[in-house]
């Protein structure tokens, strides 16, 4: 089926704390009277510490459109630079061997898309395969792979995997809402790359993804004159408990070692906790909470990379829902000796 390999992180340099997104909340809404009852958000959240892009005074003002979008280009591309400069120096890959480009993100646009621009940085191969990939959200992490792995079976060469989430660039700090004071109490931004290919600590054995129909209003962007604009029902982690154990039941499994759930904020860690028996291995995604925030596709990655680094081995269940509303699965196989 394929294999992951040299899978790599990279954030930005400015790492700050849950209490300092409070104090910017306090200097934004504080004037605000129900601010009071919301500020509990960022203490709720499970998120201690995370990764922007802009030092925090950049939040504080109003930004267009087109400003936000040349951050999210400059930015994506310095972070996927060091990314996958990594991900080649472990596998050691010459990049003109790679068959494929798989781009995944949700929170910015690019046309010519950003594989392309990575196409012209790397020196890969004319006639490479590239596959942009926008608006799955958080399961963007889980089907970016799943696509990666059709392109490899089909080309039988590696394919690279980028996943790319600027959270913090869409924040409106000028709308005073709940959605919006959730998203600057959770999000945080980052990226991860990685190959697919016969080689590689963690093999992917099956996967499929589920749509539930007529459930578009529960996640997903408003496009506003400034931006994008976050859309959270908060009926989804009920919505997660009540349908999502009948979606895994359809994903053929045998036996299972445990669950790498992408850290989509503590009311889904919760849902999750509810669903797989509390297992233990459901605590490794509230620590990438914790540690990075809610990082949209990457989330579930860095959750596989932490799993990996602490040698985990068996099977286990890779999950994560996005917009649509879908829930993407792949069954892997971890192996700490290959």
């Amino acid at each position: 089926m394929g294999r992951i390999n040299g899978l790599s992180s990279v954030f930005p340099d400015n790492k700050v704390f849950q209490h300092e997104i409070k104090d910017l909340g306090r200097k934004l809404f504080s004037s605000r009277s129900s601010f009071k009852k919301m500020e509990k958000v960022y203490d709720n959240s499970g998120v201690n510490k995370r990764y922007l892009t802009q030092e925090l005074d950049w939040y504080l003002s109003e930004h267009n459109w087109s400003e936000r979008n040349v951050l999210f280009k400059k930015n994506t591309i310095s972070l996927l630079k060091k990314s996958i400069l990594q991900t080649i120096e472990k596998t050691n890959t010459k990049p003109e061997k790679i068959g494929g480009i798989v781009f995944v993100n949700s929170t910015g646009i690019s046309t010519p898309t950003i594989d392309a621009e990575i196409f012209n940085l790397f020196g890969f191969n004319n006639q490479i395969l590239r596959l942009p990939i926008f608006g799955y959200g958080c399961a963007g992490g889980v089907l970016g792979l799943n696509r990666a792995v059709t392109i490899f079976k089909s080309l039988r060469k590696s394919v690279l995997v980028c996943n790319v989430e600027l959270c913090s660039l869409t924040f409106r700090p000028q709308i005073f809402s709940k959605e919006n004071i959730v998203s600057t109490a959770l999000f945080g931004d980052g990226c991860v790359s990685y190959l697919v290919e016969e080689e590689g600590n963690c093999e992917v054995l099956e996967s499929m993804e589920y749509t539930w129909k007529d459930s578009l209003s529960l996640m997903g962007w408003g496009v506003e004159n400034d931006g994008l604009s976050v859309i959270f029902d908060k009926v989804i982690p009920e919505f997660i408990s009540k349908e999502l154990p009948d979606v895994i039941k359809k994903c053929p499994v045998k036996k299972l070692d445990g669950y790498i759930l992408h850290s989509g904020g503590m009311r889904i860690i919760e849902a999750y906790k509810k669903i797989f028996n509390k297992d233990k291995t459901i605590m490794e995604s509230q620590n990438i909470l914790a540690n990075y925030g809610n990082v949209s596709s990457v989330s579930v990655l860095l959750v596989l990379l932490e799993m990996i680094k602490k040698k985990y081995c068996g099977n286990f269940m890779m999950c994560a829902l996005g917009p649509g509303f879908t829930a993407a699965l792949s069954k892997l196989k971890l192996n700490s000796h290959d």
